[in-house]
């Protein structure tokens, strides 16, 4: 039996430890406030540029790898020695090869010689950081959600408390983005220190077949987080090639804050992917009715959320960031009247993962990538933060309806019997 009493107790539980993971999300948005502060909307509209390019290219470090982690070991336990190791193996091309384009791409968009070696060394936090998300998708496929708390908690504090020091004595974004390096090594050296103990094996492995078999998968994983992050993060780097410092400084700050509130359903769907793809097999009709009910739940938090955002958002702004950002609250008003689109997407995601709809995914990611920078080149120009606000909603409800009009024509055509 998949249901009952002890399963929702668990239920309930991994959702209190994911919410406390994503809640820790608030430690990172507390360094980036105090860095609006600090540094004054111009240099943190360079460090915003340098974060989001450095984001972006952390996608290609780990190309769904994660996200195969977890249905992997949710559905077969026993491999999970065998999947990190791998895993772990795999991830030298992909992190080396990204971590060079990074390096090109930085060098020949921004001729600033703080802004490059902000990039330069935020690009080797993210990598630092992709292999830290292979141990999170570990302690997710084993729904060991404590461990995983621990082990970001220990990231974040870590980045606040060192990064805070080294504002608050006079660094500028060089010394910021060190801070990011160190922190994100010593999480890393932790996490990697308890899940050995979890699940032992080798540290390194590079078994040809099952390379192949993690690489097949993720692909297609890997093209829709790519657009994930494009949605999240191309702004800030258009903004920063096309505008000012400033006004990317602006756009960070409304950015940011409307992020933290889309860590709801982030944590909604950690807990229900390893659920789902277990119950994919195992259960059918119990994964479309948990499916639909999660979606319905995340559509309702949207209104809320997006709703409160549009009428605090120039008070909102102003609180935190300081009156020098208050351009940005109309930028956060527009995100927050589109939240229903990305909090329906984070469910949608983890349904997609559960079922292997990785075609449907590739191809989302394709046309939410065309629709989403394409938007952003006519409105940018024209309406500056407002536009990069508005291509990000543009890009999260063509995406959105995909997947929805996907997986519902999919459950009418797929056999009820069907075992991926």
């Amino acid at each position: 039996m998949t249901s009952g009493h002890p399963t929702r107790r668990r239920f309930a539980t991994n959702l209190l430890y994911s919410g406390i993971t994503s809640g820790s999300a608030v430690l990172l948005l507390i360094l980036l406030i105090v860095a609006g502060r600090v540094l004054g909307d111009a240099d943190y509209g360079k460090f915003s540029y340098a974060l989001a390019l450095a984001t972006i290219f952390e996608t290609l470090m780990d190309f769904g790898l994660n996200q195969v982690t977890v249905r992997q070991v949710a559905r077969e336990r026993e491999r999970a020695s065998s999947i990190l190791a791998n895993t772990v193996g795999l991830k030298f091309l992909w992190s080396g090869l990204a971590l060079a384009v990074l390096v090109v791409m930085a060098t020949a968009l921004r001729h600033e010689t703080d802004v490059r070696l902000a990039c330069y060394l935020l690009g080797g936090s993210s990598v630092l950081r992709s292999y830290l998300l292979t141990v999170r998708g570990i302690f997710q496929g084993l729904e060991r959600f404590g461990w995983e708390s621990i082990v970001v908690l220990t990231d974040r504090a870590l980045l606040l408390i060192l990064g805070a020091t080294v504002l608050l004595a006079g660094g500028g974004i060089e010394a910021l983005a060190i801070t990011f390096v160190i922190s994100r090594a010593i999480a890393l050296t932790l996490a990697v220190i308890f899940v050995r103990v979890q699940v032992g094996g080798p540290a390194v492995a590079f078994e040809r077949d099952v390379w192949r078999e993690l690489q097949r998968a993720a692909i297609p994983f890997g093209f829709f987080m790519v657009v994930l992050n494009l949605y999240s993060y191309i702004d800030m780097v258009m903004l920063g090639v096309m505008r000012t410092n400033v006004e990317t400084g602006w756009y960070s700050a409304a950015y940011r804050i409307y992020e933290g509130l889309t860590y709801a359903p982030s944590l909604i769907a950690a807990v229900l992917t390893p659920r789902l793809s277990a119950l994919f097999i195992t259960d059918r009709a119990l994964h479309a009715r948990l499916a639909r009910q999660w979606v319905a739940v995340s559509v309702l938090l949207a209104v809320v959320v997006g709703a409160v955002l549009v009428l605090v958002a120039r008070p909102l702004i102003g609180l935190l960031f300081g009156a020098d950002y208050l351009p940005a609250a109309s930028a956060l008003q527009i995100l927050g009247a589109g939240a229903v689109f990305v909090f329906a997407i984070w469910i949608l995601h983890a349904v997609a993962i559960s079922a292997n709809r990785e075609m449907l995914l590739l191809t989302t990611g394709l046309v939410g990538l065309a629709v989403n920078v394409g938007s952003n080149l006519v409105l940018i120009p024209r309406q500056g933060i407002n536009g990069a606000a508005l291509a990000t909603i543009i890009g999260e409800a063509v995406s959105a309806a995909m997947l929805s009009y996907g997986l519902t024509l999919g459950a009418r055509v797929r056999k009820p019997t069907s075992v991926a």
